[in-house]
Order: structure tokens, then C-alpha cells, then sequence
């Protein structure tokens, strides 16, 4: 077999097995969730998840990843000291992120595209949290916020060098925290699932509250 199709093919594998596993921790939570079942979900030998992914933490890990860029294009975890700025580069809207004219216009880019991200990454909090006990899951989601929170201090960098920054009297540290708080899988979850708010809804809730916030009148008015 030519190594471009078994490579391929392997590719396909990993992303089966990680979807497998993100669908059994939304269902049954990360303790609820056997290896053995996810290799039966995905159609795999317990012993191919094993040597794939090692433990169930760096499953869990994986999930999370490819919950934030997109199954479909997940890879594989990058190497290891990696850059904010680079796994940025991962997802497929950053460059009309990267080259909006304005703040308002990338924080409007953004957020339209970091609603998916929250969608995928809503029912997945609660198998996270429920990781509490095994220390490597732990390290895993401890992890995963430290990035989401180093994300968001970048993205707030960009907007405040974009034409229109930020509105006056808000430091970007505190914007930083804002959007860690407001802009978050927990609130998107509580919104759609609790409140049985549409996508649409949860969508214009945050470009109205968050441009209100974060940017110059304005700005926020559309001006």
C-alpha cells in the first residue's frame, strides 16, 4: 500500500476513534467511559486505542482539540512547547480574522466562528469537570483552560491594534477577562440546553453584549 493511502487511512482511524470517544464522554461522562467502549464505538481493537493514545487522559485531550479546530480537520496534538499564535493558525478562520480592516469587524468575525467552537465544546464541559480525581485527566483540562485563556489574551491583542481598539477605559487585561467569562462553553451550554435558546439567539446574545463591552460606542452601535 502506498504510504500516502496508509497514512490517510491511519488519519481516518484517529479521527474516528476521537470522535467515538467525545460522543461516550458528552453521553456518559469522562468516568462513565470505558476504553473499551470507545474502541467498540469506533469500530477498533482495544489494543489499536492503546497504542494510538496511550490513556484515556490523552484521549480525552485529543477530544477537546478536535472539539475547538473541527473533527474534520483534526490532526494530531501539536508538539510540545507550542505558541498560541501557531495553533491559532489551525483554525480556518483566522485569516479573515487576521485581516479584518477594524475591531468591530474582527471581533464580529470571531465570535461567529467561536459560536461553533462552544456548540462542540458544551456538552464535552461537564466530562471535563467530571475527570475530577484522576490526576492525569485533571492535568489534561487544567491544560486546555490555560490555552482557551491565552487564546482569548491574544485575540484581545489583535482587536486592540485593529482601527477602533478597544473603548476607552478598559484595559486589555480586563477585556482578557471578560470574554474568558462571557464567551464561554459553560454559558453557551446554559443558554441552548438550559434555556432552550436557538444557536441564532446565543449567536446575537454575544455579538451584542460583547461589542457593548469591549468596544468604543461606535463601534458597538455599528458605526
Amino acid at each position: 500500500m502506498p504510504p500516502g493511502i496508509r497514512a490517510q487511512r491511519a488519519l481516518a482511524t484517529r479521527r474516528r476513534m476521537v470522535a467515538a470517544a467525545y460522543e461516550l464522554f458528552c453521553a456518559n461522562g469522562y468516568l462513565g467511559t470505558s476504553m473499551a467502549a470507545i474502541a467498540a464505538e469506533a469500530g477498533v481493537a482495544v489494543q489499536t486505542l492503546y497504542y494510538t493514545f496511550h490513556t484515556k487522559a490523552e484521549l480525552l485531550g485529543e477530544a477537546i482539540g478536535a472539539a475547538v479546530v473541527g473533527f474534520e480537520l483534526w490532526v494530531k496534538p501539536p508538539p510540545e512547547p507550542i505558541e498560541i499564535t501557531d495553533l491559532l493558525t489551525w483554525n480556518a478562520w483566522w485569516p479573515d480574522f487576521d485581516a479584518a480592516p477594524d475591531s468591530r469587524t474582527a471581533l464580529l468575525v470571531y465570535i461567529t466562528n467561536g459560536i461553533s467552537i462552544l456548540e462542540r465544546m458544551g456538552p464535552l464541559v461537564a466530562a471535563m469537570h467530571g475527570g475530577a480525581g484522576d490526576p492525569d485527566a485533571e492535568a489534561v483540562v487544567q491544560i486546555a483552560e490555560q490555552r482557551r485563556i491565552a487564546t482569548y489574551r491574544e485575540i484581545v491583542e489583535r482587536i486592540a491594534c485593529k482601527p477602533g481598539g478597544l473603548r476607552d477605559g478598559i484595559t486589555e487585561a480586563e477585556a482578557t477577562d471578560i470574554l474568558v467569562v462571557l464567551f464561554s462553553a459553560e454559558v453557551f451550554h446554559s443558554m441552548a440546553r438550559g434555556r432552550g435558546w436557538s444557536r441564532d439567539h446565543c449567536a446575537r446574545f454575544f455579538v451584542e453584549t460583547l461589542t457593548s463591552l469591549l468596544l468604543g460606542p461606535g463601534l458597538a452601535d455599528g458605526g
